[in-house]
């Protein structure tokens, strides 16, 4: 037997696809998630966090960078 939902429940979250994005030493997971009529998209993995400041100017300039790189590989050519 099938189990309906009633019409007062949310509707269920599916992820749809995934995206990896890796620029350097950096990566990034984002999940596409489906939920009715809904498309989201989710951070779910950074590497390193995407707050992180680096311990020194070197480590810093060196993030920067590779966050910049990051950013240049998800955007998309209109």
């Amino acid at each position: 037997m099938s189990k309906k939902s009633s019409p007062n429940s949310p509707p269920s979250t599916t992820t749809v696809s995934s995206v990896f994005v890796q620029a350097g030493d950096c990566r990034i997971v984002i999940a596409i998630l489906k939920c009715g009529k809904w498309v989201e998209l989710q951070l779910s993995e950074s590497v390193p966090n995407l707050l992180e400041i680096g311990g020194n100017q070197e480590e810093t300039k060196k993030l920067l960078q590779d966050h910049e790189l990051l950013l240049s590989k998800l955007k998309v050519p209109w």
